[in-house]
């Protein structure tokens, strides 16, 4: 009996401990709240900003394939029926039936030529044909090849080349324009989780600080009432109260700010708690390696570029619109006739029946001076163009200096700022330690406390600044491939 009540208590003492370290695991869980990387990786999964401007990125990027389907083979088919009552001189018919069918191939090549090969069946019907007519009935079998080639205006495919690098290059730059509004939306997310984690810090020390300000109104009031102080003393302690409870207020005000921008990341509402983030990396920030040079360049800066091919592409196809045109054309058909169709396709393999003919169009605007402004318009674009460009890149280089510059200057600040907040520590402990030993008061101890509260406020606040000023490196990683 001994032995199997030992085994049952064994087997309690088993399970309760399994419970005990499951218990706590979840604590541990829930304590270690949301790192920076889970909330980033929620941004993009709920947040509706996010998933808008990257599914927009790459629905531009797909789009872009669009320009492939110029220079594609396209399958065509067409049909008609209908009928003609014209009278006829002399009078042969009452009325010509016909139905035509076509089917083929077109291709615009990129060097301008333009080619349709296609066949083409018409069947032909004679409502009450004269004894002339040797069939009342017939089918027409033309299998046909047509071409034609630009030589002046859009000379060798110059509108077609320029059409195909308008819809890619336009489609790039709004894909380069949402991918920059998507990675600066993550960046900003990245500032609100620091924010908020370093805004936690700042209410703790707002609240010592007020807590400390409260101790010396309550000391200087004890000292006033047994005669030992001065009411000025009371008046300056009261007021430094009062400061102190602004202050914490406005830190309580900004921390719920901080959480309504943190979740409005998330698409949650603005009030939703969160069990807990990462602590500020203090002793880490102080050590950060700025980067040297630029990881590559922004997609704000690459849109410029696809900007700058649209308006070259635009300006092409403005001139060559508006310039005189020569067309060579060339057209070749063999023909088989018969009142049974298959007899009809059979016969169109001769040649002896062929048909073929060749040709110039021309064509000239007689407005000159519309023309030469258009073309100088294009020109101006073109330039305008290049102007944006080339000061987007002028702009992204000062924009990167001054980030590296003040991230190295915020990581130094913040090196100096931790000594402050150390020597005041030190003070501090110094001053407790004659306060014990009945060489100081208990007032200039108070006062040493909130100097330190002071420097440990301003470390905080540089290291939220650090770790904004880290997420922008981001807009410059380097960047993928058009259509990658």
């Amino acid at each position: 009996m001994m032995n199997q009540g030992g085994a049952k208590n064994e087997r309690c003492f088993v399970l309760r401990a399994a419970m005990a370290f499951l218990l706590i695991g979840i604590a541990a869980a829930k304590a270690q709240g949301v790192t920076l990387n889970q909330y980033l990786e929620q941004v993009k999964t709920d947040s509706a900003s996010y998933k808008g401007q990257s599914m927009a990125a790459e629905g531009n990027n797909l789009e872009a394939r669009e320009a492939d389907l110029l220079f594609t083979p396209k399958l065509f088919a067409e049909f008609n029926t209908g009928h003609d009552g014209k009278p006829s001189q002399p009078k042969m018919y009452d009325r010509v039936n016909t139905e035509t069918y076509m089917l083929g191939v077109s291709q615009q090549f990129d060097f301008g030529l333009q080619s349709k090969l296609y066949y083409q069946m018409q069947k032909t019907t004679f409502d009450n044909a004269g004894s002339a007519f040797t069939m009342s009935k017939y089918w027409d079998a033309t299998p046909k090849l047509e071409l034609s080639m630009p030589v002046w205006g859009n000379g060798f495919g110059r509108t077609a080349q320029a059409n195909e690098e308008l819809l890619r290059a336009g489609n790039y730059a709004e894909q380069y324009q949402a991918s920059y509004q998507s990675t600066a939306f993550l960046a900003q997310a990245e500032a609100a989780y620091w924010k908020l984690s370093a805004w936690s810090d700042v209410v703790k020390i707002q609240e010592t600080a007020s807590k400390s300000a409260q101790d010396i109104l309550n000391y200087v009031n004890r000292k006033r009432g047994m005669n030992l102080g001065e009411q000025a003393d009371v008046v300056q302690a009261r007021a430094l109260v009062e400061g102190r409870g602004l202050e914490l207020q406005m830190a309580r005000n900004e921390q719920r700010e901080a959480l309504r921008n943190f979740n409005k990341f998330l698409n949650r509402p603005a009030t939703t708690p969160v069990d807990g983030l990462e602590t500020v990396p203090y002793a880490e920030l102080e050590k950060i390696t700025v980067p040297q040079s630029r990881p590559g360049e922004r997609y704000d800066v690459k849109a410029t570029q696809a900007q700058l091919q649209t308006a070259k592409a635009n300006a092409m196809i403005a001139k060559e619109r508006n310039r005189p045109t020569l067309d060579i054309y060339a057209n070749y058909a063999l023909n088989g006739r018969d009142d049974s169709y298959s007899e009809a396709m059979k016969n169109a393999g001769y040649t002896d029946t062929d048909t073929g003919y060749i040709g110039m169009r021309f064509n000239m605007p007689l407005n000159f001076g519309a023309a030469g402004d258009a073309k100088a318009g294009a020109d101006k674009s073109v330039r305008a163009a290049e102007y944006n460009r080339e000061y987007a890149l002028y702009a992204q280089e000062q924009d990167w200096i001054n980030l590296t510059q003040n991230l190295t200057d915020a990581r130094d600040n913040l090196v100096l700022l931790g000594k402050i907040e150390q020597a005041q520590k030190t003070k501090l402990d110094v001053e407790r330690t004659r306060l014990r030993q009945g060489r100081t008061t208990t007032y200039q101890v108070l006062l040493f406390e909130q100097d330190y509260s002071a420097a440990a406020l301003n470390r905080v606040k540089s290291a939220a600044n650090i770790l904004g000023l880290q997420s922008q490196i981001k807009l410059y990683q380097a960047s993928p491939e058009e259509g990658k």
